[in-house]
């Protein structure tokens, strides 16, 4: 069944739609919950509420593999957000790393924001494919150092230099254009 066709049985609200969603999209789904979550019980959560989230979405998407992960990496973050744990998880490191470089977007007015993503989405234009990679499984997907260097067959202090390298050319990259950290 292509995706169209489940957009459409979703959009009539059938039973069907779920179960060829959920065997296609979970895998896909669970590994971006997975990363920045690490407890199954809550990735499952999540996941159900993706499922809900389309299910009840007044407007459908109309490229459906990007938008679950979106929702689904979306969903993560807010469980973690809302946990009362104080330990620190994957994606509270990930978020320090970040800070020297971006301030929390949650405390951002909407124009900066805006603003702030067009600036990312230029500079990684900027970065050479491998790059771009990397940084994206880091800071987007949630991988761990661990992870990166053996998809890549690195060491993890290569992972680790590329990736503050990348940070630190981000840091000058939006303070040149004027980005106050």
């Amino acid at each position: 069944m292509t995706d169209e066709k489940l957009m459409l049985l979703i959009q009539k609200r059938d039973q069907e739609a779920l179960v060829c969603l959920q065997e296609r999209y979970e895998a896909y789904c669970r590994k971006i919950a997975w990363s920045l979550l690490r407890d199954e019980q809550i990735v499952s959560e999540c996941l159900n509420d993706v499922w809900l989230s389309l299910w009840g979405s007044p407007e459908l998407p109309h490229d459906l593999k990007p938008w679950l992960a979106k929702v689904t990496r979306n969903a993560a973050l807010h469980r973690i957000r809302s946990s009362e744990a104080q330990k620190r998880s994957g994606c509270t490191v990930l978020l320090d790393e970040l800070a020297e470089c971006i301030p929390d977007p949650l405390r951002q007015q909407e124009a900066e924001t805006q603003w702030l993503k067009e600036l990312l989405e230029n500079f990684l234009r900027t970065l050479k494919k491998e790059e771009r990679y990397v940084f994206l499984r880091r800071y987007w997907y949630g991988y761990t150092i661990g992870e990166l260097a053996a998809e890549l067959s690195w060491r993890e202090a290569k992972v680790n230099s590329l990736l503050y390298r990348l940070r630190q050319r981000l840091k000058e990259c939006l303070q040149k254009e004027g980005y106050r950290l």
